[in-house]
């Protein structure tokens, strides 16, 4: 595989919940609205993107050894949150420990990472761009998407030069849970 487009570590979200996160990214971002509904846990906040100067036979194994020794994750979405100074707005985790966890177990796995200026806050982003009225801002803040719900694998995406996102790897997190 080649890692020279920017590519990120993330868990996907499971349906339902997926769905309602597409239709809520359909409403307020035409930028996102055929982004995958995933948890980015390397690549937007924390470290950044793999560095793409490594090589896939390096780092698969190590991918495959994490996603082995993790366990699948019960988790549920928490509240909106705006990013400070953005039209950015996500869904928080309800318990960002696990992610938070993962991230780090990922940060020293001997993967190298670009340099990231945001410290790492796991979420799921519902809006990136676009004019924003009050009434906008009041429903973003007051939407949920209720239900806890099981990740359950581990996937690689990738930036395409014509800017969509595409899933290129992937494997079950098979550990034992605690």
């Amino acid at each position: 595989m080649n890692l020279v487009p920017p590519t990120y570590i993330c868990l996907d979200l499971p349906e339902p919940q997926a769905s309602e996160v597409m239709a809520l990214r359909r409403r307020y971002c035409q930028r996102l609205k055929d982004f995958p509904p995933e948890i980015t846990i390397t690549g937007s906040s924390g470290v950044g993107a793999m560095l793409p100067q490594l090589h896939w036979d390096r780092v698969e194994p190590k991918l495959e050894a994490l996603a082995q020794e993790w366990a699948p994750i019960r988790a549920s979405l928490g509240g909106m949150v705006r990013f400070p100074d953005t039209d950015i707005f996500c869904l928080s985790m309800s318990d960002p420990m696990p992610f938070m966890a993962l991230h780090e177990a990922l940060k020293h796995s001997g993967i190298a990472f670009e340099d990231s200026q945001f410290p790492f806050f796991p979420h799921c982003t519902i809006r990136m761009a676009g004019p924003l009225t009050d009434a906008d801002i009041s429903a973003l803040f007051s939407l949920t998407v209720p239900g806890e719900f099981t990740i359950a694998e581990l996937a690689l995406y990738q930036r395409t030069p014509d800017d969509r996102i595409v899933r290129v790897w992937s494997r079950p997190l098979a550990g034992a849970s605690t």
